[in-house]
């Protein structure tokens, strides 16, 4: 079923979310379907029930051009916009006679206006269109058009960032029913079409997942501190009597002061506080936001219900409806915080189809952080819907002129780097096709790259790639525990040239061999001046060493023996990190590709000021996005990105899209046993193993169909699935390249 760009309606003055309500007779009910699209969010009833239990749709996206001009970084181009809608079965909801489709409408995306520190995001007053077509003899088609009845909801205040305000006395019970009376609503007021393209939503919508009893910690009568025991994204839910025009107020943040009262450093600040407002009506009630969600561990409530039951308050968390398809566990208690920080806090981060940086503060979906954790996100959770979703936004936000890739998609703003940043128009979709095995989405993508990849061209000097847009951010890595040491240009043709290499590989899967000689040619072009400009031969080494960048270096081949024995013996002398968010990544990556297991476990569980155990031992429960930087959100996926290398090194899972799957675990010293499992596009594969005192047991499974092969010791081993194989212990694995 299609929705067409038409049929628009909307309120005729700015408020804080309406009810739309459209009436229609029928002689009895049939099959029907009905499409809708309601920016920013809304809810939709036919005949008093709610027809979905998502929340916080239709997912995000570009909707059509606005003026950028006043952004924070001076953006310019022109993109593709593209706006969503969804599709329900409707006939079971419809009766013979009178029926309703009754719509509440709130901001979103698309009417935020209260934060504008990345500038003015606002693409306008929100707006509804819907068509229900019912088949069968009757073949009726209705349509929102300016028929409609309109009121404003009890909903006054709505925004993302700093929440809702709900005045329940102006509450209209029944208002969804087809009996209500209608006729002192004013008419709804027609509006034109959007230059955008109408798709169909095949991305999982948010939903309400699980909910939290929370702890109090304090409580003088007037005001009390709850803490849910978790950091998360969703919202407190409030069930009692609230009296008439009494109000309630919860405050949300991350952390407490050391005197126990909300910090709301690392949120937003006190400028942006993240709250709920509710004043009564004298009614029992069960209240919570509607358009927004809020990120946090504590919350502050002023004021008191006057009944309630034994829990009055519940945590609910929300994120879009994608599963844990993995699982972990070993040994080491630094390990296993991380993998379940790293779940929970990602889980934190996917709303409204994107997957964002943080869910409190920025909430953006940052290109650089996505390519980041592509391959960590689809290794763990079951996101390709999502993420085939979100490539879509990827290539809506690239300028089809200079062939720019924004800092964030659907595109809000927001700095970056031009290659670290828009390296996500290859390595997302590269890792889409390996999980997924998905080559249209590589068919779809080719061109673009190779677009990008000309903008990288005219942002470089000598080879180098050395600038973004004028006036904006140029980032290399970022957020290093200390000042940021390598050059900028370094970091920005290093992922050029990765780039490079996997387009070229792109290309070889798309039997384009012209562009895959020609792509590989131009890398290594670029890698003889990245070596010219930063390689010391005298001290061989790149950079100076600094912040990993032997490690890049090494990443795309330009690494020798005594390179990597050197940078081995550097970290493994360290017992934190140096690194940022992507040399963090890089350097795990590479000690364990090179054979240098140990330092990589070594620096996983190391317990320096920048370290993730440093982090577990404050009792954290989510991912932060600095080490040290009390200031920055304590909810950020973007370091977990090396948790990928729980299940590709430590337990040995080589899944590159393949039925074939070899098995080539990294054995450490201190790490006693370990089990986990991936799920890919074929099943299940489980691996687990167990150090005896000689020897080392290890059980492997997978689903039928999937064919394991396990190296350890020097020996190469079929798998039969579910039978244990016992091997002599030996004191590490061989190196080994893949």
């Amino acid at each position: 079923m299609k929705l067409e760009n038409k049929n628009w309606v909307q309120s005729s003055r700015s408020c804080g979310a309406s009810y739309f309500r459209k009436s229609f007779q029928i002689q009895k009910p049939a099959e029907a379907a009905i499409a809708i699209c309601g920016l920013g969010f809304y809810e939709l009833y036919i005949n008093g029930r709610k027809v979905n239990s998502d929340c916080l749709i239709p997912v995000t996206s570009d909707y059509h051009p606005r003026d950028i001009s006043g952004f924070l970084y001076p953006m310019k181009g022109t993109f593709t916009h593209r706006t969503y809608y969804d599709v329900y079965s409707a006939g079971e909801y419809l009766r013979e006679g009178k029926n309703v489709i009754a719509v509440e409408l709130g901001n979103g995306w698309y009417n935020q206006k209260e934060r504008i520190v990345e500038g003015h995001q606002s693409f306008g007053e929100p707006r509804l269109t819907f068509r229900l077509e019912i088949a069968g003899e009757q073949e009726v088609t209705i349509v929102s058009d300016e028929t409609m009845r309109r009121h404003n909801s009890e909903v006054t205040f709505n925004n993302l960032f700093f929440g809702e305000k709900h005045d329940l006395r102006l509450k209209l019970p029944g208002w969804q029913s087809p009996d209500f009376n209608d006729s002192l609503w004013e008419p709804a007021v027609s509006v034109s079409p959007m230059e955008t393209v109408m798709c169909r939503s095949d991305c999982p919508g948010d939903k309400m997942i699980r909910t939290l009893i929370p702890k109090k910690l304090f409580d003088d009568g007037k005001r009390a501190i709850y803490d849910a025991g978790e950091n998360l994204s969703g919202w407190v839910m409030v069930t009692g009597t609230l009296e008439d025009g009494e109000t309630i107020t919860i405050r949300h943040a991350d952390e407490l002061t050391p005197d126990g009262e909300l910090d709301f450093i690392s949120s937003g600040g006190e400028e942006q506080i993240q709250t709920t407002e509710y004043i009564g009506n004298g009614r029992m009630e069960t209240m919570c936001p509607k358009f927004s969600w809020q990120a946090f561990r504590y919350f502050e409530v002023t004021g008191r219900l006057s009944e309630s039951g034994d829990t009055p308050f519940l945590c609910a968390v929300v994120h879009t409806d994608v599963a844990q398809t993995s699982a972990f566990r070993c040994s080491n208690e630094t390990l296993n915080w991380l993998y379940e920080a790293y779940v929970r806090t990602q889980l934190s981060n996917i709303h409204c189809g994107v997957p964002l940086d943080t869910p409190n503060r920025e909430r953006l979906g940052y290109t650089g952080d996505g390519q980041l954790g592509a391959r960590t996100i689809m290794l763990t959770l079951g996101v390709k819907r999502l993420y085939r979703k979100w490539i879509r936004d990827v290539l809506d936000c690239q300028d089809k002129e200079s062939g720019r890739i924004q800092h964030t998609a659907p595109f809000q703003g927001g700095g970056g780097g031009p290659a670290a940043w828009g390296a996500a128009i290859v390595e997302v979709p590269y890792q889409y096709y390996v999980h997924y095995r998905d080559i249209q989405i590589l068919k779809e993508c080719f061109p673009a790259m190779l677009h990008w990849f000309e903008y990288l061209e005219n942002h470089s000097e000598n080879g180098l790639v050395v600038s973004g847009e004028p006036g904006g951010w140029c980032l290399g890595d970022w957020n290093t525990t200390k000042e940021i040491l390598l050059p900028v240009p370094f970091v920005n043709t290093y992922f050029y040239i990765k780039s490079l290499q996997t387009a070229s590989e792109i290309a070889g899967i798309l039997g384009m061999t012209d562009h895959m000689q020609l792509l590989a040619a131009t890398a290594a072009k670029k890698k003889e001046v990245l070596t010219a400009h930063y390689y010391s031969p005298k001290d061989n080494t790149y950079c100076g060493g600094v912040q990993a960048a032997d490690a890049y270096a090494a990443d795309i081949g330009l690494a020798n023996d005594a390179m990597l024995h050197i940078l081995n013996e550097k970290y493994a002398s360290m017992n934190e990190f140096d690194t940022g968010i992507f040399g963090t990544d890089i350097l795990i990556r590479v000690l364990f590709r090179y054979g240098y297991a140990q330092t990589a476990y070594h620096l996983l569980t190391a317990d320096g000021p920048s370290s993730f155990e440093k982090v577990r031992r404050t009792g954290a429960t989510t991912l932060w996005e600095s080490f040290l930087d009390p200031k920055e959100s304590k909810n950020h996926p973007m370091f977990g990105a090396v948790t990928r290398y729980l299940f590709l090194n430590l337990l040995g899972i080589k899944y590159w899209g393949d039925r074939e799957i070899s098995i080539i675990p990294d054995i450490v010293d201190g790490l006693d046993y370990a089990e986990g499992k991936i799920t890919t596009i074929y099943g299940t594969i489980e691996v687990s193993y167990v150090k005896r005192e000689k020897e080392i047991e290890f059980l492997i499974n997978c689903s039928e169909g999937i064919h394991p092969t396990l190296h350890y010791g020097g020996r190469k081993m079929r798998i039969v699935p579910g039978e244990k194989v016992l091997i002599e212990l030996v004191s590490s694995s061989p190196a080994f390249i893949f």
